[in-house]
C-alpha cells in the first residue's frame, strides 16, 4: 500500500503518516461515513461457505482473537445493563457502550494489550462564523500539540511501552486548535499589544532559563522537521530578521526577530528566525509546543475556520503487488477516510472532537409547505404524514407569537436567547437561564433559490410575524411573492441588495462550496 500524494488533492486531509508505526483504518465510504453492511463469510470444518451478520456475537471472536483469547462472545442485541446503569429508557447495551468498556484500561489491565461528513463540517464553520458576526473576528488563533514527555503521560506507561502505543491516553495528538475572541478591554490593537502576546525570539537564558530550555525543545523549525519539503520549509521558515514588528501583512502580523547570535541546539545552530510564535506564560504553563498567532483581518479568519472545519482525514493509496505485471490499474487506487488510533479512542469514548463556547441553534427558512423532510425508501407517506403535526423552528415561532405578546418585539434571529425549542412537543419554551451563550443562526440562501432568499431578508428585519401571510402583508396589502414584499418595505431600492449579497459572501463565505 503507497500513501499519494497529488497537488490537486486537499493536502490537509491527504497528508500521508509522517509516522511508520501509526496504526490506523482506511475504508471507503460516501462522505466518509463507514459501509454501512458488511459481507462476513466463515468456513465450518467439512462445511461450505456461510454468511453471518457483522451483529452475530461469534463475529468479533473470530475476526479478532486477541481480543478474545478464550473465544468469549462478543455484544449482541440482546445485551443487558448491570443492574446499578440500567434505567427506565436505556435497559440494552449498545455497540458504541461496549467496545468503549472493552477497550478500557481497569486495574492495570487492558484489552488493547501493549491501539462527520463533509456537509456536518460545512454547518460546524456556518455556526463559528455566526459567533464571529455577533462578537467580531477571534484575535488569537492556538495550535496547541500535546507533549508526549509530560510526566502524567510517561508515569502511566508499563514496561517498553512508548506514548504512541497508548492511544487511550495521549488523545488530543497531534494538536488541537483554539480561536479566542478577547473583550473589549484587552484587545489586540498596536505593535505594543502584540508584542505583549506573542514573541518569535529567543528567551534570555540568564534571566529565564526554563522558556530558553522550552522555547529551544518545542518552538523551533529546523532542517529535519516534519514541514520540510526537498530542503524547503512550507512554513517559510527561516524568516527574515525584523528589530519591529509590522501589525496587518496579508492578514497576518510580521513579528519582531531581532538579529543575535545563534546558539546550538542539539547538532543544529539556530535563531530569532527559527522559532515559531509563542505566548511565554502558556509555554511556562503547560510545557508544550503551542504556537500562537494574532488574527490581523477577517481573511486569516476565513482561512483559520476553514482549516478548523476542513473535513476527516482522508487518503489517496495505490495497492500493488512486488512482480505483479496483471493487476488492474484502476481497481488498484483506493480514496477513503484514514481514522488513527487516537480518533477511534476519541469517538469511543464520546469524547468532543470539537467545542464553541456558544451554542448556535440553527433555526429554518423554508416556504410554506416547504419544510425539509427526512424519510427512508418506502416511507415517504408516513414521513410527510408525521411532518403535517409537526411544527418547525419557523412556524412554531408563528403560533409564539399569536400566544406571548411579549416575543413581538424579538426578531426570529434572535429568539433563541430568550426562549429555547422543545423537540419534542415543537414548542418554543420561555428560557430560564442562560441565554447570553446562545446564538440564533439563519441557514445560508443562495439568491438563486429565489422566493426563500427574500423570505429570509424579511425574516431578519421583521418582528411579530403570526404566519407567512402576515409576512407577505405590508401596509394592508397582501403581496403575492417575497420579492414583491421586500419591495414595498423598500429593501430593494437600487442596488443595495446586490451589495449586501456580495458582502456577505466576500467575508463569510469562501471559493470552495
Amino acid at each position: 500500500m503507497v500513501f499519494l500524494e497529488d497537488k490537486n488533492l486537499d493536502m490537509r486531509r491527504y497528508n500521508a503518516p509522517t509516522l511508520c508505526t501509526e496504526v490506523a483504518a482506511i475504508f471507503v465510504g460516501d462522505n466518509g461515513e463507514p459501509p454501512a453492511n458488511r459481507d462476513i463469510c466463515v468456513y465450518p470444518l467439512g462445511d461450505t461457505c456461510q454468511s453471518i451478520s457483522p451483529l452475530n456475537q461469534c463475529c468479533d471472536p473470530m475476526t479478532y482473537p486477541l481480543l478474545f483469547p478464550r473465544g468469549e462472545c462478543s455484544w449482541n442485541t440482546g445485551m443487558e445493563h448491570v443492574e446499578e446503569r440500567r434505567t427506565a429508557k436505556r435497559t440494552l447495551v449498545t455497540q458504541l457502550q461496549y467496545y468503549a468498556y472493552r477497550l478500557s484500561q481497569r486495574n492495570g489491565f487492558s484489552i488493547l494489550h501493549n491501539s462527520g461528513s463533509p456537509r456536518h463540517m460545512q454547518q460546524n464553520y456556518q455556526d463559528a462564523i455566526a459567533v464571529v458576526r455577533k462578537f467580531g473576528k477571534p484575535d488569537l488563533f492556538l495550535t496547541f500539540t500535546c507533549n508526549p514527555s509530560w510526566s502524567e503521560i510517561l508515569n502511566s506507561m508499563e514496561g517498553v511501552q512508548r506514548p504512541e502505543d497508548r492511544p487511550d491516553i495521549i488523545r488530543g495528538l497531534p494538536h488541537a486548535h483554539i480561536l479566542l475572541t478577547l473583550d473589549s478591554e484587552s484587545k489586540i490593537r498596536t505593535k505594543d499589544d502584540i508584542d505583549k502576546f506573542v514573541s518569535a525570539e529567543l528567551s534570555d537564558p540568564c534571566t529565564d532559563l526554563r522558556l530558553f530550555q522550552i522555547v529551544t525543545k518545542c518552538m523551533h523549525k529546523c532542517i529535519n522537521s516534519p514541514c520540510m519539503r526537498d530542503g524547503q520549509c512550507c512554513k517559510s521558515f527561516p524568516k527574515q530578521f525584523k528589530d519591529d514588528t509590522e501589525e496587518n501583512v496579508n492578514g497576518y502580523p510580521i513579528y519582531r526577530r531581532r538579529a543575535t547570535e545563534p546558539v546550538q541546539v542539539w547538532k543544529y545552530s539556530i535563531d530569532n528566525r527559527w522559532v515559531v510564535p509563542y505566548n511565554p506564560w502558556l509555554l511556562k504553563k503547560f510545557n508544550a509546543h503551542i504556537n500562537v498567532q494574532v488574527c490581523a483581518s477577517v481573511k486569516s479568519v476565513k482561512y483559520l475556520y476553514k482549516y478548523l472545519y476542513k473535513g476527516h482525514d482522508a487518503a489517496s493509496v495505490k495497492i500493488q503487488k512486488e512482480d505483479a505485471l496483471d493487476h488492474d490499474e484502476i481497481l488498484s487506487f483506493v480514496e477513503g477516510r484514514y481514522v488513527s488510533a487516537p480518533e477511534a479512542m476519541c469517538r469511543l469514548n464520546e469524547f468532543n472532537l470539537s467545542h464553541k463556547s456558544h451554542t448556535v441553534v440553527r433555526l429554518a427558512v423554508h416556504l410554506p409547505q416547504q419544510q425539509p423532510i427526512v424519510y427512508q425508501d418506502g416511507q415517504e407517506a408516513q414521513a410527510i404524514e408525521r411532518a403535517a403535526l409537526r411544527k418547525t423552528t419557523l412556524t412554531s415561532w408563528f403560533q409564539l407569537n399569536k400566544n406571548d405578546l411579549s416575543a413581538h418585539n424579538i426578531s426570529y434571529s434572535d429568539i433563541p436567547q430568550y426562549y429555547v425549542f422543545d423537540k419534542s412537543t415543537t414548542n418554543w419554551k420561555k428560557r430560564q437561564r442562560g441565554g447570553q451563550n446562545v446564538i440564533g443562526r439563519l441557514p445560508v440562501v443562495s439568491i438563486l433559490d429565489t422566493e426563500r432568499y427574500y423570505l429570509q431578508m424579511l425574516l431578519l428585519r421583521k418582528s411579530g410575524a403570526i404566519s407567512f401571510d402576515d409576512i407577505l402583508t405590508v401596509n394592508g396589502l397582501r403581496c403575492i411573492t417575497f420579492q414583491q414584499a421586500c419591495q414595498e418595505y423598500g429593501l430593494l431600492r437600487g442596488d443595495q441588495q446586490w451589495h449586501d449579497a456580495l458582502n456577505d459572501a466576500a467575508q463569510f463565505q469562501s471559493p470552495r462550496q
